[in-house]
């Protein structure tokens, strides 16, 4: 309330406890939009297509709670955080709380990883890249054995909700040490959860690591602040202004992290840098790209006066390497190609990770132009906040750029451009959230405050109603864009019970040495004996060569499997992504049958072939 209103004290007491009801209705809109979801009803578009309208009332009183404690009088942190808490839960846990089974197939191949490891008790070399890095599984093996479970399976459907809940305090610290003011800090907060589409939140080392490489980032803001520079400032900066400031990133005062100075005393610091190093080598055992993106963190926040030791970039630089070197041997003996091949290839990067992803029917193509859409207006809005507020460390700025430098080194099998938009959307949505409350007193320091600037009118009454309307309907857009994105590959990327039925069974009546097949991919298999039953799949497709239904029929009889496994989700991934006519599994189950095999078990979304009579 401004100075001098004449508001009722009951009036005050609604308006402060409106953000909970907000809230309140929220959770239970929610709630009985889950329970009237159908599953079966999912369409091409994926899990908004069984979403009724509860749900977008949901997450209207979500945002609204959340945007009305914002912009009150004193935002409380502890309102802020169950807000966001329940953006997070409505967002990342419903896909969990309506299908019926943890979706992803990569996400089942990690179990079966990690019960080889509980089973072994090491890695099993030469069989795929991800197990030169075992630092994620062993951890995985580690704690399955912890809670007295023989393998990881029940970790797996409820692991998107709970990593992204463990990704909230580093983000919270991150806004808060990074120069931003108190709101923007937490309507970037709200940005960051409202944009990740990218969907590398599940059961994966990535995931793991990225938890990892927020920490980094957070406790290097937390621990180490700019020391002022000794430059005039005008009153109205020019660029020739600030390309000056730009110059004094490259002196050697800088790199050498005297410009830098620790909050904390020596022995905090010395503790810190030693906890530092602990998680940059958990990182470079752990996953093969994320050390990388934290070494170009570790450099961006050097050159932006936030780090004082450079011997911690040296630190990374030598995990990441000598992981790569020493531990996966056995990755990179044979496939140096597949390791420095990219090395500088930009235009071939750019192409594997934009036009070769457009691909399938329209309703694909939608969703994937719609991510597309929502990276390029986020980007927008950040270039916006950049240009708007006044700042004498450009840190942020320089660590969402320094997440394009991964495009230099590897196209990461096409995924490279999905890896830099999750490694530089903490920083980005926070520029984002500054182009609607951009901190203009230039001021950087160790406490979380928020400045009303007397000489500009920064924020005033009316100012923080048109910031109230824009914000809340940016964040409300967000929202509803990257769920409906989010989930939209579900229609083959979730699974059903009938599925995952018919993996087990397969697993229970197959012998060693026998082949398992699938059409193509997408599938709850490989989460047991990969060593000796491992799943294959007979569609082959990469961003310039695509397969065909011909293609897999050929594979799977020139293969001579023993079973083949065919599926809902397979025949969606078929129409959607790989381009098959609609309806093209039944006459391909017939060419297959009458070919010698025979159907051993069937359930409404799944079929079980095997070749000859079943013993």
């Amino acid at each position: 309330m401004m100075p001098g209103s004449r508001e009722a004290p009951w009036a005050r007491r609604a308006f402060s406890i409106l953000p909970l009801l907000l809230g309140l209705g929220g959770a239970v809109f929610w709630l009985v939009a889950v329970h009237e979801a159908n599953y079966a009803a999912m369409n091409s578009f994926g899990l908004i297509s069984v979403m009724t309208w509860p749900f977008y009332v949901a997450i209207a009183l979500a945002v609204a709670g959340f945007l009305v404690e914002l912009m009150g009088p004193i935002p409380r942190t502890s309102r802020l955080v169950t807000l966001i808490v329940l953006l997070i839960v409505i967002m990342f846990a419903t896909a969990p709380a309506v299908e019926p089974v943890a979706s992803l197939y990569d996400s089942w191949l990690h179990a079966g990883f990690i019960q080889y490891v509980i089973e072994h008790g090491r890695a099993l070399n030469h069989f795929d890249a991800r197990f030169s890095w075992p630092g994620a599984f062993s951890l995985g093996a580690v704690l399955s054995a912890f809670v007295g479970r023989a393998n990881a399976l029940g970790f797996l459907r409820w692991f998107p909700p709970f990593i992204e809940l463990m990704y909230l305090a580093p983000v919270i610290v991150i806004a808060r040490f990074s120069g931003v003011g108190h709101r923007a800090g937490w309507l970037g907060i709200a940005l960051f959860f409202s944009c990740n589409w990218i969907y590398q939140d599940y059961f994966s080392p990535q995931a793991l690591n990225y938890l990892f490489y927020l920490v980094i980032v957070a406790t290097v803001l937390a621990t180490w602040q700019p020391r002022p520079l000794e430059l005039d400032e005008p009153a109205h900066p020019t660029l020739w202004h600030r390309w000056t400031l730009t110059r004094r990133s490259l002196s050697m005062l800088r790199l050498g992290g005297h410009e830098a100075e620790s909050t904390r005393s020596s022995s905090a610091t010395l503790v810190i840098l030693l906890l530092l190093c602990l998680v940059l080598l958990a990182s470079a055992m752990s996953h093969q790209l994320t050390p990388y993106a934290t070494i170009l963190a570790l450099i961006a926040m050097l050159f932006g006066r936030r780090l004082g030791r450079p011997e911690l970039v040296v630190v990374a630089g030598l995990f990441a390497v000598g992981w790569l070197s020493l531990g996966a041997s056995d990755f990179w003996l044979g496939h140096l190609n597949a390791i420095f091949g990219s090395i500088g290839r930009f235009g071939g990067t750019i192409t594997a990770n934009v036009t070769g992803r457009i691909t399938g029917n329209a309703d694909h193509r939608l969703i994937v132009n719609a991510r597309i859409l929502e990276v390029v207006a986020l980007y927008l809005l950040a270039f916006i906040g950049a240009v708007r507020r006044r700042t004498e460390a450009r840190s942020l700025e320089l660590l969402a750029a320094s997440a394009f430098l991964l495009l230099a080194l590897q196209d990461y099998g096409g995924e490279g451009l999905l890896r830099v938009v999750l490694f530089g959307l903490p920083f980005v949505t926070l520029l984002a959230a500054s182009a609607f409350l951009p901190n203009r007193s230039g001021a950087i320091g160790p406490h979380w405050r928020f400045r009303i600037s007397p000489q500009t009118g920064t924020v005033h009454r009316q100012g923080r109603w048109v910031a109230r309307v824009l914000a809340g309907a940016v964040v409300l857009v967000f929202f509803t864009v990257t769920f409906a994105v989010r989930g939209g590959n579900d229609a083959f990327e979730s699974f059903t019970t009938g599925e995952l039925a018919a993996s087990e069974y397969v697993y229970v009546h197959a012998k060693v040495g026998e082949t398992i097949w699938m059409a193509t991919p997408f599938m709850p298999t490989n989460f047991r004996n990969i060593d000796s039953m491992p799943v294959k799949i007979a569609a082959y497709q990469t961003a310039k060569t695509a397969s065909t239904v011909d293609f897999d029929l050929f594979t799977l009889l020139s293969a001579h499997a023993h079973w083949i496994i065919l599926s809902a989700s397979q025949a969606a991934w078929g129409v959607q992504v790989g381009g098959y006519a609609k309806g093209w599994m039944a006459p391909f189950q017939a060419t297959l049958l009458a070919s010698g095999y025979r159907v051993v078990a069937t359930w409404p979304t799944a079929t079980v072939l095997h070749l000859g009579p079943l013993v």
